[in-house]
């Protein structure tokens, strides 16, 4: 038997929600061997950007109808599929690489075959050999996912930039004035993930006027500390709370690029204009 790597192509892509937050990539795997075969096993490694390593072991699950032998039949094709585990801390390491771009997987394969022979009209396993999957003729396969996909991808997860914080949406949502907040604060993490730092930035002070605009019904943020008050109550706390307030804004004025065109707005900006603002709406939401 002369044993060559797999060819594999990936047609499917499904995100699973937590708490199992996971990636499931459906693929069709080629024997272009001369008889048929049988995987055994296979261990996997998975990279991404920067050679972050996401993922290695038995990811790899070989499908086959229940009532048809496990085999994938001499120039045949099998149906196969790779689960890739995502917690919190790998994809808080993804997003950092990132940087609104793409995200490309690689995948490295070390997969175990048999030969299927037939003895006395038996179907049989022949020695196992060691081969791997490819899709580039260098003994492994990529798999691109573009930006779009990937923004989709993120929210199909229910990730957050802010899932430390566990930021409480249906909390904040259910406090009238911040309810249309909440939207604009969501622009602002769509706005992250796409690498538009100065939009991310812009959105989040859009969030504050959103809530001033609500609770008065004028555009005027002059009125911030009276509607602070209102959903705080007088005190101590609230006049500490207005100076947080006020410091966080003039930080997100510099998202406006029209009028400070010479001040470079960067992802760690983006990200420390999110932590903010997302912590005051919580603690505005949890009045």
């Amino acid at each position: 038997m002369s044993v060559g790597n797999l060819p594999i192509h990936i047609v499917d892509l499904i995100a699973e929600r937590p708490p199992r937050r996971k990636l499931k990539l459906t693929c069709n795997v080629t024997n272009t061997t001369s008889c048929d075969i049988c995987i055994l096993d296979a261990w996997i490694d998975v990279m991404a950007i920067d050679s972050l390593k996401l993922a290695e072991g038995k990811l790899f699950q070989s499908m086959h109808n229940r009532v048809d032998p496990a085999i994938i039949e001499a120039g045949g094709k099998g149906l196969g599929a790779f689960h890739i585990e995502l917690p919190a801390r790998v994809l808080q390491n993804i997003e950092e690489r990132r940087a609104g771009g793409d995200v490309k997987l690689l995948f490295f394969s070390r997969v175990l075959i048999s030969e299927i022979s037939i003895v006395d009209d038996v179907k049989t396993l022949g020695v196992p050999f060691e081969t791997a999957f490819e899709s580039d003729g260098n003994g492994r396969f990529e798999y691109m996912i573009p930006q779009s996909e990937w923004i989709k991808i993120l929210k199909s997860l229910a990730w957050s930039e802010l899932e430390i914080v566990e930021f409480p949406s249906s909390k904040v949502r259910s406090v009238p004035p911040l309810a249309r907040a909440l939207e604009r604060f969501k622009d602002a993490q769509e706005c992250y993930r796409r690498g538009d730092w100065e939009e991310s930035m812009l959105n989040c002070r859009k969030a504050f006027e959103a809530i001033v605009q609500d609770a008065t019904g004028a555009n005027d943020m002059g009125q911030a500390d009276q509607v602070f008050v209102s959903l705080i109550g007088d005190g101590e706390k609230a006049d500490r709370f207005k100076k947080v307030a006020k410091s966080l804004g003039d930080f997100l004025h510099l998202g406006r690029h029209e009028n400070l065109p010479n001040i470079s707005i960067k992802r760690k900006d983006s990200e420390l204009a999110l932590l903010l603002t997302g912590a005051l709406l919580t603690y505005l939401g949890q009045q």
